[in-house]
Order: structure tokens, then C-alpha cells, then sequence
């Protein structure tokens, strides 16, 4: 009884960060798609109606669109047009805390893609700039092939962050 409460308590507190990390994510990605030169270049081939989603089962989900150089923020997308699908919430919360790369839990299984994958690593691509930027160069180092030269700082990119610019 009291290892269930327990296991049910942290998958709560993993689904908790899960929507954290996806809702700073998604603001430095739309920071970064008008800041960084590389991350405007990945966007700029999707058209306006490409919906990429990232989901966690049971937990939140990130579905996002391009707008002109910004990215929005969708509500719901019952069927997007690319969907990285964790299958479960432990391995949503490896990646986004920076315990795993998103190239090691590929490799492991721990997600699914539907859609056109040659697309799907254009996102992917975003996402690692990303990580590049918010994590500590220590840390990121351990998830990333390589640390992507940065085009502005990161205390400019958390400012942007938390300002929501």
C-alpha cells in the first residue's frame, strides 16, 4: 500500500515538471526562433499549418505552429502533423530534466515519431540548440553531441524566458 502511494506521488511530481520544462522549453524555443540564426533556418521551411507535437502519456503536451518568425502555442491538435510520443512519464522526465539525451532515448525507444522524420530532426535539432542554451555547459555536455556555439548569452535567453518576449 505504502509503495503504490509513493510510486502514484513521484509520477505526480514527474507529470508536474514534465509541464514545466515543456512550457519553458516552447518559451525558449520561440526566444530563440527570432534571437539565434539557426533555429530561424529550421523553422523557416515549415508552413503554417504544420502542427509538431510533443506528448506525454497521461501527462501534458506541447503542440506548437509557426506564425511568421514566432512560434504559438497551441491548446489541443488531435491529429499533428509530427508527434514525439514518449512512452511513459519516467521517460519524458529523463530527457527534460537533462538526465538523458533526446539522441540516447531515441536510440533506447523511450519515444515514438510519427510523421516525416527528416522533418521531425529539424525539431529535434531546435530543441538541442535549446538544451544548449538553458543547461549549464557541465551538464549539457552529458546530453549533447556537441555545445553548440551560442549566438547570445543565456542570462539573455532566460530574460527573454521569463519575460515571455
Amino acid at each position: 500500500m505504502r509503495v503504490r502511494f509513493r510510486h502514484r506521488f513521484a509520477a505526480g511530481v514527474q507529470r508536474t515538471v514534465c509541464r514545466v520544462v515543456l512550457f519553458f522549453l516552447f518559451r525558449a524555443l520561440n526566444a530563440l526562433a527570432v534571437r539565434d540564426s539557426r533555429v530561424a533556418a529550421e523553422i523557416a521551411p515549415w508552413p503554417g499549418e504544420r502542427v509538431l507535437g510533443l506528448e506525454v502519456p497521461g501527462g501534458p503536451a506541447l503542440y506548437i505552429a509557426r506564425r511568421g518568425k514566432r512560434l504559438v502555442r497551441l491548446k489541443n491538435a488531435p491529429a499533428p502533423d509530427i508527434l514525439i510520443r514518449f512512452k511513459s512519464v519516467r521517460d519524458a522526465f529523463y530527457v527534460f530534466t537533462g538526465q538523458m539525451g533526446v539522441a540516447s532515448a531515441y536510440a533506447q525507444h523511450r519515444f515514438t515519431v510519427r510523421g516525416n522524420v527528416s522533418e521531425t530532426m529539424g525539431f529535434v535539432r531546435c530543441v538541442d540548440l535549446a538544451e544548449g542554451y538553458l543547461f549549464p555547459p557541465f551538464w549539457a555536455k552529458s546530453i549533447l553531441k556537441e555545445l553548440p556555439e551560442k549566438q547570445l548569452s543565456s542570462l539573455r535567453l532566460y530574460g527573454a524566458v521569463l519575460l515571455g518576449r
